[in-house]
């Protein structure tokens, strides 16, 4: 008997809910009285998690920025942090489990209480999925039976080699331009790119991109762009790993601090410090029988069904959105934020139709009004195809040209599907032969195709081999037979 032993994450629970985060701010004695609120932004990210048997706890944070209209006429920004505490429960947790956690900044806006307090509500989206590693073993071959058919099906399988994480940082200060002196920072944006492992004795070597851009407001009233791309760089311990093996490495926001540099007015302080993730796998080809019968005796059997993962090529598809939008007095467009999001989704026969919004912030500097100005902006879109649930999105590219006092955006969403190329298969178990009485004559049947009928099942109802049937019936393709072929079956 061969037996194959694999290692996947088995999937225990998973959780998406929208939670509201709610501070209020005081304005610093340094900084003038408020008149209006021109922008909220932020970014949110979870610091920690605990796990115990049936509930995760996360803590997490939400840095923003309040830009404001002050009293003088000067535009000026505070910036916060808000604080939140989440309890993901359900049965399917404990203390053996590990979490995948996907945190989103859905929308955030001050309300102005006084000339010197804010109130600021924010609504963050966190999806969770929690796995459990667990071992499975499949038997691809039962070769101490005799006279025994066996439907086979080949699955290139991923077994789990290891997962492990590492902390690292980053630290640098971004230089802007030396006729800017900045005085505050008004948006920060944090893209993780170009993302390449290398394998060595034990060791992962993972490296990738944070692509920064900050929005500042200088000395003398002027807005100022400042972008740097900062490597990123760690070392994941994990034993019996080999450069054979497949790495998925996964980024997550830890901490983060953006400043204004107080010995250097050209430059900004950054620090971010980040989770790196790593899920090692091997590839396995193997038979997976799907069914069996004897000829010369009855076999009994049990099934257990059972979810690994397989290797497949991943299909993504795009989405082109071209949109123009009308600003007016816009000089020149200083950052987009894009946010996509499904909103709803209905089935028409076997395709998905799935509703989509992609919401635009547009920041850009305007030729008679002084400090940052954004337009808000709600794209409709909608996708078909045969997912039903787990899409992922992402901005592929994206361009905005200013043409007159028109916005041209040229904007392309992927979607995928997050399943994790998760696939349900049966084995076979508990496998018991029953002797049955020999028959001497030869016996011959004439049999005619009916609907559902494949060369396997036939074989199976009349107890003979697959390629008896094949090879006395001339049949050019076992998987090619119509309703009302005669067949003839000898036993």
């Amino acid at each position: 008997m061969e037996k194959n032993t694999v290692i996947i994450n088995k999937k225990t629970a998973s959780n998406t809910k929208v939670v509201e985060v709610s501070g209020d701010v005081i304005v610093p004695d340094i900084k003038p009285d408020i008149v209006n609120v021109i922008n909220t932004n932020g970014m949110a990210y979870i610091y920690k998690e605990d796990i115990s048997s049936g509930r995760i706890r996360i803590d997490g944070n939400i840095d923003a920025y309040v830009v404001y209209l002050a009293d003088n006429g000067e535009t000026r920004s505070i910036q916060t942090t808000l604080s939140m505490v989440e309890n993901i429960e359900d049965s399917g947790i404990n203390e053996n489990c590990f979490a995948k956690q996907k945190i989103a900044l859905q929308n955030i806006e001050t309300k102005v209480l006084n000339e010197r307090k804010l109130s600021i509500k924010a609504n963050v989206e966190i999806k969770s999925e929690i796995f459990e590693k667990s071992e499975i073993e499949i038997t691809s071959d039962f070769s101490e039976l005799e006279n025994v058919e066996k439907l086979k099906e080949t699955l290139e399988i991923k077994s789990i080699v290891g997962m492990n994480s590492a902390r690292t940082s980053i630290k640098e200060d971004i230089v802007v331009d030396n006729n800017y002196d900045v005085s505050e920072i008004l948006k920060t944006d944090i893209e993780i790119t170009n993302l390449e492992n290398k394998i060595s004795f034990n060791k992962i070597l993972a490296k990738a991109d944070a692509n920064i851009k900050i929005i500042f407001l200088a000395e003398d009233g002027r807005i100022g762009i400042a972008s740097s791309v900062i490597p990123i760089m760690s070392f994941i311990d994990m034993d019996k790993i080999t450069d054979k093996n497949i790495c998925n490495v996964n980024y997550s926001i830890r901490n983060m601090l953006f400043k204004a540099n107080s010995k250097e007015m050209h430059s900004i302080s950054c620090q971010v410090d980040f989770d790196v993730f790593c899920e090692a796998f091997e590839n396995k080809t193997i038979d997976v029988i799907q069914d069996m019968y004897g000829i010369k005796n009855n076999i009994d059997f049990s099934r257990k069904d059972v979810e690994v993962q397989t290797i497949s090529e991943e299909i993504m598809e795009n989405i082109n959105i071209k949109e123009k939008v009308a600003i007016e007095d816009i000089l020149n467009i200083l950052d987009v934020s894009c946010y996509p999001k499904i909103v709803n989704t209905s089935k028409s026969g076997n395709i998905y139709n799935h509703e989509g919004e992609l919401n635009l912030d547009i920041y850009y500097e305007a030729n008679n009004r002084n400090g940052l100005n954004v337009k808000n902006v709600t794209v409709p879109f909608i996708m078909k195809n045969e997912i039903e649930e787990g899409i992922e999105l992402s901005i592929n590219k994206k361009q905005f040209t200013v043409s007159n006092e028109n916005v041209d955006c040229d904007i392309e969403i992927s979607y995928k599907q997050n399943n994790n190329n998760l696939k349900t298969i049966s084995i076979i178990e508990d496998v018991v032969t029953k002797d049955v009485e020999e028959e001497d004559a030869y016996k011959m049947f004439m049999y005619f195709v009916k609907p559902g009928d494949t060369i396997w099942k036939i074989a199976k109802k009349f107890k003979v081999c697959m390629e008896d049937i094949i090879n006395i019936n001339n049949i050019e393709n076992a998987d090619k037979i119509n309703i009302g072929d005669r067949l003839y079956i000898m036993r």
